[in-house]
């Protein structure tokens, strides 16, 4: 697929990154700065083209005449808006995503034609940021917390500590302690590599296991796993921009939140807009200021500050001072594997990863319902809608042993007309099927694709 990549942001950068983890595309990248492409074209097998992505002139040099999609990722949203029109007006290209951050347009969702703006689909980064904070604080001692079907089902990321049921047992023992809850291990990663879990793998401390259930059993399944964590009450957020804001806002009813901003005057916008959460003016690293605040007691300490830096220096530094769990934004890898590296740093959250992961969900050949990015692009999770029947498809009728699988791809489960269903071997697939699938090599993900189309 011939993709056409305007800004080289942050969430451009990585999305080159993860595109061209596959040989089937073919990327070009458009930024104004012309160091920002640099890196990328030593790095990338990519082509570069420096100028403003909204210009007639520096599409047609970037080759939008061929493009088979446009993803608009510019810093400015009245720019992505722009470069969609052009691609649809002047160049008819198929396909165009783009990334809008302002409520103010997201308000209105009939601009969005091909009347009147035409874009396919819209990213918006801070939205599917503050759902994916939520599901982690929704379920605590999860890592990771990825939706499927509308929420009914949900991926899980945890970590195995010793002391607990399942850690040195074998995974069939899993099923003996929790009876009736349907769950399935997925996959394994031990020191970075990953393992396909089957009823014989003994679990290890330390383990990250990601594992399928339904939402409402999450909570007993994690117990296997880990010591029972209480529910976070006490939460105390650093940054309130747009990110934070949005948290605050989702959780002050059921939660006691404060929040911390430097900026004077958005901390008075932020006083004005929030109803029953403590706005503080000050430095979210002024230890005074968090033990004055009651840091020590303190269940979760949210870092959403624009700063990949000051998230995780304030991250150690209130686990340091006694909060229990900490989270920090970080967009950059370089302090993603320190944040790693640090046991004061419980989890991580990299909106790129999360961003890229709902662009990719548009990519994907066939009814590719949801693609969630997984280790630093390296695995997906996806769902996969089943069409036809015996005569058009290659997986109808089949039992799931049956199916020629490439190694390194799992099916953990499926729904069918709204019940989950695990992915046991002899479960047969039937059309209508949604599958939700682990793999944990992307560069699979060609063969899952041609394995459920349809046959023209």
């Amino acid at each position: 697929m011939k993709i056409l990549i305007l800004g080289a942001g942050q969430v451009g950068s990585t999305l080159a990154k993860y595109l061209c983890l596959d040989d089937d595309n073919d990327i070009t990248i458009v930024d104004q700065v012309a160091d920002k492409l640099t890196p990328l074209q030593r790095h990338l097998d990519i082509k570069t083209v420096v100028g403003y992505g909204a210009y007639p002139s520096v599409l047609e040099k970037a080759g939008i005449k061929t493009m088979d999609m446009v993803i608009a990722v510019m810093g400015s949203d009245e720019r992505n808006m722009v470069a969609c029109r052009m691609a649809h007006t002047l160049y008819h290209v198929d396909t165009k995503i783009a990334r809008i951050r302002t409520t103010e347009y997201l308000l209105r969702p009939e601009i969005f034609t091909n009347e009147a703006l035409p874009i396919d689909f819209l990213i918006t980064p801070e939205i599917l940021i503050t759902d994916y904070i939520k599901g982690i604080i929704e379920e605590p001692g999860a890592s990771q917390v990825f939706d499927f079907e509308n929420g009914l089902v949900q991926l899980v990321e945890t970590k195995a500590y010793i002391g607990t049921p399942i850690v040195n047992r074998p995974v069939k023992e899993l099923h003996e302690h929790i009876p009736d809850v349907k769950m399935r291990i997925v996959s394994l990663y031990r020191n970075d590599r990953a393992i396909l879990a089957n009823s014989e793998t003994v679990v290890r401390e330390g383990d990250h296991v990601y594992f399928l259930a339904k939402k409402d059993h999450i909570s007993r399944v994690l117990k296997e796993f880990r010591r029972v964590e209480n529910t976070y009450q006490k939460i105390f957020i650093a940054g309130g921009g747009n990110i934070g804001l949005r948290v605050a806002k989702l959780l002050e009813d059921t939660h006691n939140i404060r929040i911390i901003e430097l900026d004077e005057d958005r901390a008075m916008g932020l006083a004005e807009e929030l109803n029953h959460t403590l706005v503080l003016q000050g430095n979210a690293s002024d230890e005074d200021l968090l033990l004055e605040e009651g840091i020590e007691n303190t269940d979760l300490f949210l870092a959403l500050t624009d700063s990949d830096e000051v998230n995780v220096i304030v991250s150690i530094l209130a686990k340091r001072l006694g909060a229990h769990k900490t989270i920090a934004l970080v967009k950059r890898d370089v302090y993603a594997s320190l944040a790693e590296q640090s046991d004061d740093v419980d989890i991580i959250v990299s909106p790129d990863q999360i961003t890229v992961g709902s662009i990719l969900s548009h990519i994907r050949k066939g009814d590719t319902m949801k693609v969630h990015s997984l280790q630093h692009g390296e695995a997906e999770a996806i769902e996969v809608v089943v069409h036809g029947d015996k005569n058009t498809s290659k997986v109808v009728g089949s039992m799931i042993k049956d199916l020629p699988l490439p190694e390194g791809v799992v099916v953990g489960a499926i729904v069918r007309d709204s019940e989950l269903l695990m992915g046991s071997k002899k479960l047969v697939i039937e059309q209508g099927d949604h599958v939700l699938m682990m793999l944990t090599d992307v560069g699979k993900i060609h063969q899952v694709e041609a394995l459920f189309s349809e046959n023209e």
